[in-house]
């Protein structure tokens, strides 16, 4: 298949693929006793429908003209039957339908939302997440308009049009093909017109999205704009996005003014044709009044449902779009996966092996070059090295976040990939420089490394880290609610959270990438006491540019374009006055600064 899901595009329309059709139908198989009863309802529906015309056919032939009024009563009640049977049928149909929807609608987000998250990073690399959530929310709307409402609204249309056409041939032959040659100008308009309407709608929601998108810009980076005196651009800037999609929105709007009245003129039309000829052929006695009041009500109804088939036309166009994008993600296949002989990782030593490890993201360009280091079960490792040095790969790779690409880690004497990712992850905690916060409280932020935690260990967790000091002075303690991301939190508190989110998963090994980089001077002290009971017992691994996160470490790996290139500890390291000593002279100005290192 075709992959282009790195495509920054909007759902336009598709030729229609019956093998996409046939696999979208399939996910409202499962919903076989509501696709029927939406149908047989839909069947009673479009059948009383049809019979309406004919009850006002032989109330003027058989009682009015002939003033035999005594007929209309028995007549009336049934017809007001047959409109509560219309009535119940509908309201079935609709309530059906929307039950339908909603179950594929559950179905179609959760195995999409579901896939999604068994994917592997290099997925979320190369894919934006405000695309991933255009495709679960947009995308799956537009099939979900089409495997519900849309496909039985078409059988509907599909009825009502060919019982009204065989009504109108069984009545009067001549009568309905004369009415009939009105169709041509309506099938064009119900498909060339009303293409040329969507198309022009769709650069409406194109503009439409520039102007959400420069709104929630300016929005999240308020603090820059007005720092920047920048106001008055993004004034004028939002101004003319906002001519441009108002001078679109009215070419848009002029069109689709155009094909109400248009339709009505063909159906007009049509009906003149009827009632001229209709008129020719009862001034010769070969049909009654009633017969032409009946065929004047089926034309009624017979413009509007040509015109939905031409709607559904485009929507199908439109959905198998929709189809294709979110077919993308679900084709997608995870890289990281259980190997048949994979088991759990039940004993939990920690000792890992980078044993010649090489890894790239792409195949052009290697990112790690013959990687070989131990860490002992309870040791800290180090790692530094200049911006894009391999670092964070390194880490990525311990658990599993991808799969190295030449060489071995062994863990606790097994290749981690025959260890099932479940339980690896399970026994390892991660720490980064942004840590996220979920909307919900610091105790639900806390807990989320392990749901089943007592309120007490969430306590002893946070006083471990240093954190409990800045909780107990929130308004409601470890109930206080943080909003979104965290917003009414520091970067200093983040941080520690995020120390005790991982200290109460009681991980095996822990892997702090850049962890204290966002932490203040005074805060660190704080962390820093935190980290030594963080730490014990556990192997680590930490990535930091501060001395003070990695001079305790048992060994430091010096990372210089993919490749150790020093290790050791930090007082031989500085004694050696080689990759290392140079780095941190260069970071801390250790000639200026003189005897910073000393002791």
């Amino acid at each position: 298949m075709i992959n282009r899901i790195d495509q920054d595009e909007e759902a336009v329309e598709r030729p229609f693929d019956n093998a996409m059709f046939s696999r979208l139908v399939k996910y409202v198989l499962p919903y076989k006793r509501l696709m029927a009863w939406a149908i047989v309802s839909l069947t009673i529906g479009t059948a009383t429908q049809l019979v309406i015309p004919l009850f006002t056919k032989v109330a003027i032939d058989r009682d009015i003209l002939p003033k035999h009024f005594s007929g209309l009563v028995p007549l009336a009640v049934a017809l007001a039957l047959v409109y509560g049977i219309r009535y119940a049928s509908y309201r079935a149909q609709t309530y059906t339908i929307s039950v339908l929807g909603q179950e594929v609608l559950r179905d179609l987000r959760s195995q999409l939302f579901h896939h999604i998250h068994a994917l592997n990073f290099t997925f979320f690399d190369r894919i934006p997440a405000g695309k991933i959530f255009t495709r679960i929310l947009s995308d799956v709307s537009n099939l979900n308009q089409l495997l519900s409402s849309g496909l039985i609204n078409t059988l509907g249309n599909v009825l009502t049009l060919v019982g009204t056409i065989v009504m109108m041939l069984v009545l009067k032959p001549k009568l309905a093909l004369v009415s009939f040659m009105v169709l041509p100008l309506l099938v064009i308009l119900s498909t060339r017109l009303r293409r040329r309407i969507v198309e022009r709608w769709r650069v409406v929601r194109r503009r439409t999205s520039v102007i959400n998108a420069t709104w929630a810009e300016s929005l999240n980076g308020a603090r820059v704009v007005i720092a920047y005196g920048r106001e008055d651009y993004n004034r004028q800037h939002f101004g003319t996005l906002t001519a441009d999609n108002f001078r679109v929105w009215l070419r848009a709007m002029a069109l689709s003014a155009l094909f109400g009245p248009a339709v009505d003129l063909a159906g007009t039309f049509g009906t003149g044709l009827v009632f001229w000829y209709g008129t020719t052929l009862y001034l010769n006695h070969q049909i009654s009044l009633g017969l032409i009041v009946a065929f004047v009500s089926y034309l009624a109804g017979f413009w509007e449902p040509i015109s939905q088939l031409g709607q559904f036309y485009n929507q199908l166009l439109v959905a198998m779009a929709s189809a294709e994008r979110v077919f993308e993600y679900l084709d997608q296949v995870p890289q990281v996966t259980n190997r048949p002989q994979a088991t759990s990782w039940s004993e939990r030593r920690g000792h890992l092996v980078f044993d010649h490890v090489t890894f790239s993201y792409s195949e052009s360009q290697p990112v790690l070059k013959d990687i070989s280091f131990e860490a002992q079960p309870g040791e800290t490792i180090a790692l530094v090295g200049a911006t894009g040095a391999g670092k964070s790969s390194i880490l990525s790779l311990v658990p599993r976040f991808y799969d190295v690409t030449g060489g071995r880690i062994v863990l606790d004497g097994k290749d981690i990939r025959d260890i099932t990712v479940e339980s690896l992850r399970k026994g390892i905690a991660l720490v980064l420089q942004e840590t996220f916060i979920f909307d919900g409280t610091i105790k639900d932020n806390i807990r989320y490394s392990r749901p089943d935690a007592s309120d007490a260990d969430v306590i002893n967790a946070a006083q471990a880290v240093g954190a409990a000091s800045f909780i107990n002075e929130l308004p409601e303690g470890y109930d206080t609610l943080v909003r979104e991301r965290g917003s009414r939190l520091s970067l200093g508190q983040r941080q520690l959270l995020a120390f005790a989110r991982a200290i109460l998963a009681n991980p095996t090994i822990l892997i702090l990438d850049e962890a204290t980089a966002s932490i203040d001077t005074s805060t660190e002290l704080t962390v820093q006491r935190g980290l030594k009971t963080l730490l014990e017992h556990r192997t680590a691994f930490v990535a930091a540019h501060r001395l003070s996160t990695i001079r305790e470490a048992d060994k430091i790996l010096v990372i210089d374009h993919g490749q150790i290139i020093e290790s050791g500890q930090h007082d031989a390291l500085l004694a050696a006055r080689g990759p290392y000593w140079r780095l941190l002279s260069a970071q801390f100005k250790l000639e200026q600064s003189g005897g910073w290192f000393a002791g």
